[in-house]
């Protein structure tokens, strides 16, 4: 790795591309995509993202009978099948409402 700015800039992608080829399935290489693009929304908001997951975390900790999850014959969660969370509970855990 050389100090030039463009690679720096670079790098970040580079690891994701590399932690995706990685992934044992489409599903985990889908989910971390989705998982990277919330990190870089609330870096972009100025939301430590730490910070941001545990908030988040705890406000979907809090609804959890109201989601779905797929299981499999042992009973251990394998996905997400559906939730019937507000619009509204979903909306005010996103990075740009969230104030921490």
């Amino acid at each position: 790795m050389h100090n030039n700015a463009v690679e720096s800039r670079f790098r970040e992608l580079d690891i994701l591309r590399n932690s995706m080829l990685a992934s044992d399935t489409f599903r985990g290489a889908d989910n971390l995509a989705l998982f990277y693009s919330l990190y870089k929304t609330a870096q972009m908001h100025g939301v430590e993202f730490e910070t941001y997951m545990r908030k988040a975390i705890s406000v979907m900790t809090e609804h959890m009978s109201e989601i779905e999850f797929e299981k499999d014959n042992r009973g251990t969660i394998i996905g997400y099948k559906s939730d019937s969370i507000s619009k509204e509970v979903l909306e005010s855990v996103m990075p740009w409402n969230l104030h921490i």
